[in-house]
């Protein structure tokens, strides 16, 4: 039996890192950094769509600006098509002319003086396209998100609806004609018959223009109906990855089961009497030795505390081993010490196995 060999990633990520410093009071107390980003690494795979989740401040949104370069990381590599951003070989304006960005204001993305027309067809002006060619871009990009030319083409910001705008703002993603779109929060903002419908819309733009998708957001439903597969962040860590199907149905990391044991369940008997996950995130300036998440996890044993998890390929589960062996994908992964050899964990494979 032959195995499929699997294409190079798309966009790759190693080791990226971002702290912010503090300042120090007059009196020379406090200072530090804020650790939002703290060695990153994944790999985005051509047509797909990556889910990113976590509790808020876990550092999301901090890495997708990582990617665009909107601000600087102090460390790490990103990788488009096998050439680094920022060298000779791939500029940050041909970068950015291949992965775009849309964001969760849909009204503060746009500049208020620009009619949606021309904040649509700016890019493409910058980029040495023809004012013309640009704005016939635009008109049929507005098109073709539901924004009928002859009727939004000269209006502004201020005169379209919450959902219209977020239209206006895929539309102008796409004017570069890229090949990877960030969406950060980009419906958390919408009511839920208008983010259906901007979902279906991009589900149709992805299908339509060829896109890959690295898709971050709160809502666990939207994720899991959205993603190929999904990437679960920690207090700037990840601490799983993997398919998506098999990861909201059997997942493997402490957090990762809280996460979604906290999604609101439809049916009134099948209510949650116990809060899945108690208190809040540690500080991120002075974040727990060890794992990270061994202060707020059931499973915890001393030795979380001492030794750091490394993100590695699932061997099998800590509960059912055959079961999440024959559900999980190769290149899914776990940064938990029961998934590690001798770790140190009870339920870790050496001590399980010798037991």
């Amino acid at each position: 039996m032959t195995t499929a060999v699997q294409p190079p990633p798309l966009l790759t990520v190693q080791g990226l890192v971002k702290h912010f410093p503090l300042k120090k009071d007059l009196f020379g107390r406090g200072g530090g950094v804020v650790r939002a980003v703290d060695g990153v690494s994944f790999a985005v795979r051509s047509g797909e769509t990556l889910g990113i989740v976590g509790e808020s401040g876990c550092g999301k949104s901090t890495t997708a600006r990582l990617l665009m370069h909107l601000i600087q990381p102090d460390n790490g590599d990103i990788i488009f098509e096998g050439k680094a951003v920022g060298s000779r070989d791939l500029g940050l304006k041909e970068y950015r002319r291949q992965v775009q960005m849309v964001f969760q204001d849909s009204y503060a993305s746009l500049n208020p003086r620009l009619t949606i027309e021309d904040s649509v067809a700016f890019a493409p002006q910058v980029h040495g396209t023809p004012r013309r060619e640009a704005v016939e871009r635009a008109r049929n990009l507005l098109s073709r998100v539901g924004l009928e030319p002859r009727r939004f083409a000269e209006r502004y910001p201020h005169e379209l609806s919450g959902g219209q705008r977020q239209r206006v703002n895929i539309a102008r993603a796409l004017a570069l004609q890229p090949r990877v779109i960030i969406l950060d929060e980009a419906v958390s903002a919408l009511d839920k018959s208008v983010e259906a419908q901007v979902l279906n819309l991009l589900m149709e733009l992805k299908q339509d223009f060829g896109l890959t998708y690295l898709f971050i957001s709160h809502d666990l439903n939207v994720v899991e109906h959205m993603s190929d597969r999904v990437l679960v962040m920690y207090l700037g860590q990840i601490v799983e990855i993997g398919d998506a199907q098999a990861m909201f149905a059997e997942p493997q990391h402490p957090y990762t089961r809280a996460l979604l044991s906290s999604i609101p369940a439809v049916d009134p008997d099948d209510r949650t009497e116990v809060p899945p996950l108690a208190g809040d995130p540690p500080n991120p300036i002075n974040p727990p030795s060890g794992c990270r998440f061994h202060t707020r996890c059931a499973m915890a044993q001393p030795a979380c505390s001492q030794r750091v998890p490394v993100l590695k390929p699932v061997a099998g589960s800590a509960s059912s081993p055959q079961t999440a062996r024959e559900a999980r994908q190769p290149s899914d992964a776990v940064a938990c010490l029961m998934y590690e050899a001798d770790s140190g964990h009870s339920a870790a494979p050496g001590l399980r196995e010798a037991a």
